[in-house]
């Protein structure tokens, strides 16, 4: 292996698990960190459909603050038809896209 990979590898793994407060949901949401594979079987599972990308994201992305689930594969319909879209939206791409603590509160 390259040097040049092995740093990449040990920037990824030394990433911080996020976490988001939902004041809406009255919850704090933690999400690990997505490798490439991850985002591909969500993108596989869609089928090409940018709302259930969203959902899975949203379902499988995000964790309680001991790193069990908060949501199941049965949630994709009420989340889908039943909960706010600006949050699940909002929910989805923290989850898809990395920004850390330090860049959140600089850009605020």
């Amino acid at each position: 292996m390259s040097k040049l990979i092995n740093a990449a590898i040990t920037h990824f793994s030394s990433r911080a698990i996020r976490k988001l407060e939902v004041p809406e949901w009255g919850s704090t949401l933690y999400a690990k960190n997505l490798t490439l594979d991850d985002k591909a079987k969500w993108y596989a599972r869609a089928d090409g459909d940018t709302t259930d990308y969203l959902v899975y994201a949203v379902i499988f992305g995000t964790t309680d603050s001991k790193g069990e689930p908060v949501f199941d594969i049965g949630d994709k319909t009420t989340l889908r038809k039943s909960v706010d879209p600006d949050i699940v939206s909002r929910v989805a791409n923290w989850v898809i896209s990395y920004e850390s603590d330090k860049e959140q509160i600089e850009g605020n």
